[in-house]
């Protein structure tokens, strides 16, 4: 009866590393194999697949997003060394980006490029140019402003978010969209953080909080641009009206 016992055990054992073990090694390699592949980064985007909402992508997601443009720092440079040092001492972007990463980075901006700013600032000089009195003016590219514009729905908190912009900023403001055909007879460059124009939010990298892309250009002279008035959600707009003298010829 031992024998016939012992037996069976011995061939239970034979079918389960023949057959039954078989199925569950190869799974479990296959795993194995899947986690060294993955970089954090690809880990990091597996985490935030379909975090998106009908408001907004999360914080968290953008946050990552951001964070891929660290590998393109120079040896011993991050975003974090950067921002320690006080606005106005900022050093240019290109002693710790890589020039490969701003070659193409700027590239993005054939296309065209976009900004908003209110209908009082582009009418105080009757429309003569567009930036700020360190000569800079802050853009992003027109095809992303396309998208924020289109899933803002007119929501102007929901604008303010993706562009970076403080909540509430432009809380009661009629604002332009300012069209720029050719960006790179601008002085077309990244932001260094020293710019009138960069607030609390701003990143070192080229990319905005929410991960869209972001460039400086010099002030910005009438006829070089073309301006259309943004319609926000509850706003009046009628009777305001942007000069067509501004439009690019």
């Amino acid at each position: 009866m031992s024998n016939k016992r012992l037996f069976r055990s011995l061939m239970s054992f034979l079918l389960l590393l023949m057959g039954l073990g078989q199925p569950v090694y190869g799974q479990y390699t296959s795993i194995q194999d899947t986690a060294r592949c993955l970089s954090v980064r690809d880990s990091s985007a597996t985490e935030a697949f379909g975090k998106n909402t009908d408001r907004q992508v999360t914080a968290y997601y953008y946050a990552n997003k951001a964070s891929l443009v660290d590998k393109y720092f120079r040896r011993g440079m991050s975003r974090i060394s950067i921002l320690n040092i006080p606005k106005g001492k900022r050093p240019a972007p290109e002693s710790y980006l890589k020039r490969r990463y701003i070659r193409r980075h700027l590239k993005y901006f054939k296309g065209g490029a976009s900004c908003i700013v209110s209908k009082a600032m582009l009418e105080r000089y009757d429309g003569d140019s567009i930036g700020k009195a360190d000569n800079s003016q802050f853009i992003m590219t027109k095809a992303e402003m396309d998208s924020v514009l289109t899933k803002s729905h007119g929501d102007l908190s929901r604008i303010e978010h993706e562009l970076g912009i403080p909540s509430g900023a432009w809380k009661h403001r009629v604002l332009v969209r300012i069209d720029i055909p050719k960006p790179k007879k601008l002085r077309l460059r990244m932001a260094s953080g020293n710019e009138v124009g960069a607030n609390v939010l701003w990143l070192p990298g080229g990319l905005l909080p929410t991960g869209y892309k972001e460039a400086v250009i010099d002030r910005i002279p009438k006829g070089k641009y073309k301006a259309s008035l943004i319609v926000l959600t509850g706003e009046v707009n009628d009777g305001l009206a942007v000069p067509n003298k501004n439009e690019q010829k």
